[in-house]
């Protein structure tokens, strides 16, 4: 007698579990029978598992280099099942990478009158071109950012990807910094908002997220801008800081310990954290008002690279290179090869395919498929697409 079939509410519970951060096991079931599939393919479904899991997996690790002609190239290394298709994008350096999408500039990009960016969808393989961002003469260092359009606290970030978006571009000339903001839904840049800072922007640390507000950090100094996206205006002492309300810029001070390099990440309770290393040790920091009220930094975990991966020969050098904006993962670059590290847990995985000293942007992303039902049939059939 053969066993009954499944209920669907059962099959669903047991998919729900899926880790993110194996989506093969999403597309075996969605290959292994009709009903499957249109279960794993529909948005309920979808809905249900980025809400289960909250936090979007580190799919995979944009890599920028440059090969034997010259040419610059994005590779995107995975880090689990997910492929993209095509790996590489030649005539691209990756900036930033947030809420699913990968913000890419056509190079050479320093010292260019107009900046040409896109916008990159590794799971749809979408891009979407900028209109070219005249920039103001002169200017000789800057950063950019991508994030989703939606007000603070307005959207839980877990399938905004084909939501309207901004890209904030944020750079330093003679007369001081422009900051000019792109928008998905006007298809048009801002004017610029400007201040009298004349700090040079480090390109290859990664700006991050806080709020309303993006923060960047300034070469050379160890200071961070922080620019107000409500009021936008910028604010300086070291870390600049940007209000996406009120497009105001700051500068606040950086944590201790970050006179080599620091790398800016979110805090466990959702403000401005830091990552710095003082020989094989990792300290992270949260930005916190003491009981006088002022702003400062305090040390809340310290990691020992070398309990995890005991070879001391590793740890002749150790960089905190990026952090996955919105995922609690670090990368770490080493003298005998890169590693991934889950703040939460702790837990070392080593990277393959990626020197340890390279310019690197972490992808977060949920991965589901969205497979065609009617045309597949019990049997599975190629013809994949992403969601």
């Amino acid at each position: 007698m053969a066993a009954p079939p499944l209920l669907d509410e059962l099959v669903e519970e047991i998919l729900l579990r899926v880790p993110p951060d194996e989506p093969a096991g999403l597309v075996r079931a969605a290959l292994a029978c009709k009903g499957w599939c249109r279960l794993v393919s529909g948005p309920g479904f979808r809905r249900r598992f980025r809400q289960r899991h909250r936090r979007p997996p580190l799919l995979g690790i944009l890599r920028n280099f440059t090969d034997e002609d010259g040419a610059s190239i994005v590779r995107f290394v995975p880090t689990c099942s997910f492929r993209p298709a095509p790996a590489d994008r030649r005539g691209w350096y990756a900036l930033d990478a947030r809420h699913g999408r990968v913000l890419l500039h056509g190079a050479p990009w320093m010292f260019e009158p107009v900046a040409v960016l896109a916008v990159w969808n590794p799971v749809t393989d979408e891009q979407r071109a900028l209109p070219a961002l005249r920039l103001v003469p002169h200017m000789y260092s800057w950063n950019a950012a991508v994030l989703c359009a939606a007000a603070a606290g307005d959207c839980d970030h877990l399938d905004c990807h084909h939501g309207p978006f901004l890209v904030v571009f944020v750079g330093t000339h003679r007369q001081g910094m422009s900051i000019y903001v792109y928008s998905s839904e006007s298809d048009t840049w801002s004017k610029p908002a400007s201040a009298l800072h004349l700090y040079s922007l480090s390109v290859q640390v990664r700006g991050v997220h806080v709020g309303n507000t993006l923060y960047f950090v300034l070469e050379n100094t160890s200071r961070i801008l922080m620019y107000d996206l409500d009021t936008w205006e910028i604010y300086t002492t070291r870390i600049l800081k940007y209000d996406l309300g009120t497009w105001e810029i700051t500068l606040i001070d950086s944590p201790p310990m970050s006179n080599d390099h620091i790398v800016l990440t979110t805090a466990e309770g959702g403000g401005l954290g830091s990552a710095t290393v003082k020989g094989s040790i990792i300290c992270l920091w949260s930005r916190e008002a003491g009981p006088n009220g002022d702003m400062g930094w305090r040390q809340i975990k310290v990691i020992d690279f070398k309990m995890p991966i005991p070879d001391d020969r590793i740890t002749n050098r150790i960089d905190v290179v990026g952090f996955a904006d919105g995922g609690g993962v670090i990368y770490v670059g080493t003298d005998r090869g890169s590693f991934i590290t889950d703040l939460n847990s702790e837990r070392f995985r080593k990277v393959g395919g990626i020197n340890g000293v390279d310019d690197i942007v972490l992808y977060l992303s949920f991965y589901t498929p969205a497979l065609g039902v009617t045309s597949i049939g019990e049997g599975p059939r190629d013809g994949a697409s992403h969601s």
